[in-house]
């Protein structure tokens, strides 16, 4: 849509950048005052993080043009090529800045509509390394039958766009929230969330929010950085943080929590430094981390203990603190399940002796049964002889009731219990570190029935003699379950888990006539899977188990067939509108 010159400002001597609107644009009267207000609403905004524009044509002139700081440096694009984003965290920092201008450009009312690593500036020419933002507004420039036609696609980035605009809706403040969360996806995995091999493929996971976890593309990932991609993602906008000020504060508070309070001199470092700012980074991180998981772990928190535990050994796997204290949970896990069979058998002991001593007062509150003839010795319970009854009943005294009931025999006292004979402690073997891999990521991994860690690839367990039970689950598998004791484990050493993938469950809507076949295979009709979703596996043969493509074929009496490619996830439910209106030629 336009072209590019480097410059120079001649009247205050320095270099500038001048980008001139192609004239099939600049022609048409409503690109040129689009061009004109979009102009004077950027140049009203003041942060560094931001191109500031020093001038633009103005509203009368034959070409539109505007001439903005000249950059010295590269895209973010070309910034991660060459050197890579090496750890989260880094990513991060790149994102708050970027959220740190978008709130500015927010609370002047000015829109970016086009967030796209292309748009973003790594300024490294003279002084403190910085994130700038290009671009605001341009593609609000072109009028939506520009934005359709050229060259048959539509302007901006698919990859990046938000869901609303691509349906035709109108971009706010929550759109560019959508884009910069792609972007933060981006910097921290590598990868691009909607990333398919065709633009069509790319908008169709985009408009139905298909795209992988981010903790299963990068297993170093947080949990909290995760959440707020996540949110990011949302496909509804008011599911998503209330705008870019929500961003921020939620990055700099995850940052904080591990170490970095200070994200301005960070970012300048990696910017300035990329492959030598881990090293000073990570030290951090692992310090906060541990910090936080002994605290977690004191309060009796063991989850989040674990989570953070995790969270170091993503980053140093043999690290000694935590392989220690993982000993001691485990232990003091062990610990409380021999407590809780001790107290069940002490419960049952209390019960019997109670039952025994109940019994023992029935029979002494009972009357005595009467005496035989001569005298004979009644046999107490215990197997001692009591005296007769007319010896053993007291005589009636002061303040006694003529005719009360007599006591009932006498019980003899019963042994006393041998004394207990002396166990010799054993010192129990150490517990065995363990490590499990689990692909996609184990949502939830429990040992004996206990959560030891979520949303974790890498789970890494301190096994106590004796056998455990395993379980690792994730909502888009079947649940991996197995026994395993600690010498076993010991020669494993690691164990690889791929989680088996659930079927895909598929509604079509429309006619439920409409005959519905997968793969050239029937399942039934639209109203039977209305009913009852049809399970659809996904495809063996793609490079990734858990979610692939198939071959939809709807056919309706009267219509013309309709034929599509539809991506389908494991344990996702896939609702497909079954829209047929083309009616076959008589």
């Amino acid at each position: 849509m336009s072209v590019v010159y480097r410059g120079r400002d001649t009247a205050l001597e320095r270099e500038v950048a001048v980008k001139v609107l192609h004239p099939h644009l600049a022609t048409k009267a409503e690109s040129r005052a689009r061009f004109s207000r979009e102009a004077r609403a950027v140049a009203r905004l003041s942060h560094p993080g931001i191109v500031e524009i020093f001038d633009y044509s103005g509203d009368g002139t034959a070409e539109s043009w505007l001439v903005t700081e000249f950059v010295h440096g590269r895209t973010l694009r070309a910034f991660a090529d060459a050197g890579g984003i090496p750890m989260p965290e880094c990513g991060a920092l790149v994102a708050l800045a970027l959220a740190d201008a978008l709130v500015h450009a927010h609370a002047a009312g000015v829109i970016h509509r086009d967030l796209k690593p292309e748009n973003v500036m790594i300024a490294e020419g003279g002084g403190r390394p910085s994130v700038k933002l290009a671009d605001f507004g341009i593609a609000r420039i072109l009028s939506q039958d520009d934005r359709m036609t050229m060259t048959g696609a539509l302007v901006g980035s698919p990859n990046h766009m938000a869901p609303e605009v691509v349906e035709g809706r109108e971009a706010d403040a929550r759109s560019d929230v959508f884009s910069l969360g792609t972007i933060l996806y981006w910097l921290c995995t590598g990868r691009l969330p909607f990333e398919a091999p065709n633009p069509s493929a790319t908008l169709h996971r985009l408009v139905t929010g298909d795209f992988p976890d981010p903790r299963g593309v990068n297993p170093a990932l947080g949990e909290p950085l995760a959440r707020l991609i996540n949110a990011c993602l949302a496909l509804d906008p008011g599911a998503r943080p209330a705008g870019a000020a929500a961003v921020r504060d939620q990055l700099a508070a995850i940052l904080r929590a591990d170490g970095i309070d200070r994200p301005d001199e960070a970012l300048a470092a990696f910017l300035a430094d990329p492959a030598g700012t881990p090293a000073l980074l990570r030290p951090r991180i692992v310090e906060a981390r541990l910090r936080r998981g002994e605290a977690h772990l004191e309060r009796g928190e063991i989850a989040q203990a674990l989570g953070d535990f995790d969270g170091v050994l993503a980053i140093e796997p043999r690290h000694p603190r935590v392989l220690a204290l993982l000993d001691e949970v485990a232990r003091s896990d062990r610990r409380r399940r021999l407590v809780r069979r001790s107290v069940v058998a002490l419960l049952s002991i209390v019960a019997l002796v109670g039952l025994v001593a109940g019994v023992d007062r029935i029979r002494s509150s009972a009357p005595p049964p009467a005496s035989a003839p001569g005298n004979i010795p009644v046999v107490a319970a215990t197997g001692s002889t009591a005296p007769p009854a007319s010896q053993a009943a007291p005589a009636p005294g002061p303040g006694t009731a003529t005719g009360a009931p007599s006591a009932g025999p006498a019980i003899a006292p019963r042994p006393a219990p041998e004394p207990a004979r002396s166990v010799v402690a054993r010192r129990s073997p150490p517990p065995v570190p363990f490590t499990i891999q689990v692909r996609p990521y184990a949502q939830r991994a429990l040992l004996d029935g206990v959560q030891v860690a979520t949303g974790q690839q890498r789970v890494v367990l301190a096994l106590t003699p004796g056998t455990h039970r395993l379980r690792l689950e994730h909502p888009c598998c079947e649940p991996y379950e197995r026994e395993i004791d600690a010498a076993s484990a010991q020669q494993l050493g690691e164990l690889k888990v791929p989680l088996v993938p659930r079927p895909a469950s598929l509604r079509v809507g429309g006619d439920p006539s409409t005959r519905v076949y997968v793969e050239g295979k029937l399942l039934g009709t639209a109203g039977e899977s209305q009913r009852d979703a049809f399970r659809v596996r996904v495809p063996s043969d793609g490079p990734n188990p858990y979610e692939g493509e198939v071959d939809l074929r709807l056919e309706s009496p009267g219509r013309r067939a309709v034929s599509a490619t539809v991506r389908v996830r494991a344990g996702q439910e896939i609702n497909v509108p079954a829209v047929l209106t083309e009616e076959t030629p008589p």
